[in-house]
């Protein structure tokens, strides 16, 4: 049922933006923005049992820290993705890949504990073996 709104709501917003492309094409990127904004909502109400799911299955004893890199790496990633199409659909190209390049270095900077952790359990795997 869903799939049936958010596929009527994206023709009715292609329907908006073709109509006032005639008459004013400086109000489509607000347009375009607020129907992502309205898809955004849409998948956030749809996706919370998905949420629930995965912050039980992660209360797990020592699964939780890696999850939480894990689910923090994902949201990086998304917002990433997400504000650079909107700065593409806007024309600035510049700026989305600003926005990119920011959100790498984001999803390097979460990797160094996990690394360190992975380089600390190394050592102690070579000490102990030799």
């Amino acid at each position: 049922m869903t799939l049936i709104k958010i596929c009527m709501l994206a023709l009715m917003g292609i329907t908006m933006t073709m109509v006032i492309k005639q008459w004013k094409s400086d109000f489509l990127p607000l347009i375009r923005v607020g129907l992502l904004l309205l898809f955004v909502a849409v998948l956030l109400t749809t996706a919370t049992p998905i949420f629930d799911y995965l912050r039980e299955l992660t209360n797990t004893e020592g699964i939780s820290e890696h999850a939480s890199l894990l689910f923090r790496g994902l949201g990086i990633a998304l917002l990433t993705q997400i504000a650079s199409q909107i700065c593409r659909e806007c024309g600035e190209s510049g700026i989305a890949d600003g926005v990119e390049l920011t959100g790498k270095i984001e999803l390097l900077l979460l990797c160094i504990p996990l690394m360190n952790e992975i380089l600390e359990l190394s050592k102690e795997l070579l000490s102990t073996g030799g």
